[in-house]
């Protein structure tokens, strides 16, 4: 990963990971022998202060324990290694991982990976938003109650990366028995972690290096029992990936989600019960590769700044209450210069396309099924589209063409011909969804 603004940087063993993917879905952190190891010190045992490294770990530590305190479930057994004063142990607080800027030349908690444990807690709250190191956070299939914790005061950005053909066992940098030296990256003015992945399908690797993986931040909390709103200030939070699928979150789209423009590749907010209309900032993130909002409850017409998506190749918000006609603009995102491989605005209520839109559904990148669209197979019934018709509408009406983000009215580098179909599982947050 990335982090920013340092002179220097040094890596420790404990930083690098493999996550290995079963059917493509699910992600672990390499340590995963936890249970067979002996807990090294008494419950009752408390450390102090002086007992740690640097006052960084020592507030992770009372951080960590607090939020342990909370847990009520833990079928794996995780939480018995979080004892003691080894933060950055290879055997104790698993699901935890170290870096140290070496500006300071301290360790902190760089990363958390509790994805695939089930631990049940009430929230989040007062845990994720406490360790201001943290960079990456992964903890999808868990049971996390409460809101989605105030992300803005996590300052650090860092690099993500996704390796092609990564051996499923922990990665070893060389040295001598099997322990990898420490490696350092001097006279920089940003350096770089690098988390290694093996994303894998049965016995077929797949993966690849992970597009746009600079000054990346990832927060993963797919299949959660994530609910409330999104925090308001979640544009200011500086994220790159952002993966919320298969909670309860309700609410609106936060306009503050413009913030992101510059940051965000991926968005993953697919199967909650998010309402309201579908955001006109929505569009002003022309950097994001994936926006994915099916299954909820969004309604409104697509806002004409949907047209800015220069990046996009996956747009999905089939599953909700969208309505009026398909913009021929954001089809032609999909034209000889674009990204655009998949369209899916199945299950809504639109009412019409334009040629561009046409010629994407002949090709299988648009899919426009059971929706209200006179002349085309597989639509709503007709009485079915009267009734939605003939509801109030309380969403603006999609705008004349809006000006879109400088970087993405500059851009001109995408080659004719560079659209094509990837597989999703080469994509950060489809990568990570499983259940």
């Amino acid at each position: 990963m990335r982090l920013a603004c340092m002179d220097n940087l040094r890596i420790y063993p404990s930083i690098f990971l493999l996550l290995c993917c079963v059917a493509a879905i699910a992600a672990y952190p390499a340590r995963s022998d936890f249970l067979s190891h002996e807990n090294h010190q008494s419950v009752s045992y408390s450390p102090q202060p002086q007992d740690f490294p640097n006052e960084r770990l020592y507030r992770a530590y009372l951080v960590i324990q607090r939020f342990k305190s909370t847990v009520t479930s833990d079928p794996k057994n995780v939480t018995a290694t979080w004892i003691g004063n080894d933060l950055c142990g290879e055997k104790s607080y698993v699901g935890f991982y170290c870096g140290a800027p070496s500006g300071r030349d301290k360790l902190t908690v760089a990363a958390v990976i509790l994805n695939g444990y089930n631990l049940h807690a009430p929230k989040l709250q007062g845990f994720l938003d406490k360790l201001p190191d943290l960079a990456f956070f992964h903890a999808a299939s868990n049971q996390f109650g409460g809101d989605i914790p105030r992300l803005a005061g996590l300052a650090y950005s860092y690099e993500l990366g996704v390796s092609k053909e990564m051996p499923a066992r922990p990665m070893m940098w060389g040295g001598s028995g099997g322990v990898a030296p420490e490696v350092i990256f001097t006279n920089c003015i940003t350096a770089k972690f690098n988390f290694t992945f093996d994303i894998r399908s049965g016995d077929k690797k797949r993966g690849g290096m992970m597009p746009h993986a600079t000054d990346s931040k990832a927060l993963l909390l797919n299949y959660n029992n994530l609910s409330g709103p999104l925090p308001a200030n979640i544009g200011f939070s500086k994220l790159s990936y952002l993966a919320l699928a298969n909670n309860k979150l309700t609410g609106p789209i936060p306009p503050s989600i413009e913030h992101l423009q510059d940051s965000l590749f991926e968005l993953l907010l697919l199967n909650n019960q998010l309402s309201g209309c579908l955001p006109h900032e929505l569009g002003m993130l022309h950097k994001a590769a994936v926006i994915d909002a099916g299954m909820n409850q969004l309604t409104g017409p697509i806002p004409s700044s949907f047209s800015c998506l220069s990046s996009v190749e996956q747009l999905n918000v089939a599953g909700n209450r969208l309505y009026g006609p398909v913009p021929d603009a954001l089809c032609k995102l999909a034209g000889p210069a674009g990204r655009l491989a998949n369209l899916t605005l199945s299950g809504n209520y639109f009412t019409s396309v334009g040629p561009a839109c046409a010629a994407l559904i002949k090709d299988g990148v648009l899919d426009v099924k059971s929706n209200c669209i006179p002349g085309l197979a597989d639509q709503r019934r007709p009485a079915e589209c009267a009734a939605f018709q003939s509801q109030p509408k309380t969403c603006p009406a999609a705008s004349t063409p809006v000006a879109c983000p400088a970087a993405a009215a500059a851009k001109g580098e995408v080659a004719p011909g560079e659209r094509k179909a990837r597989d999703y599982s080469s994509y950060v947050t489809y990568a990570t969804l499983h259940e």
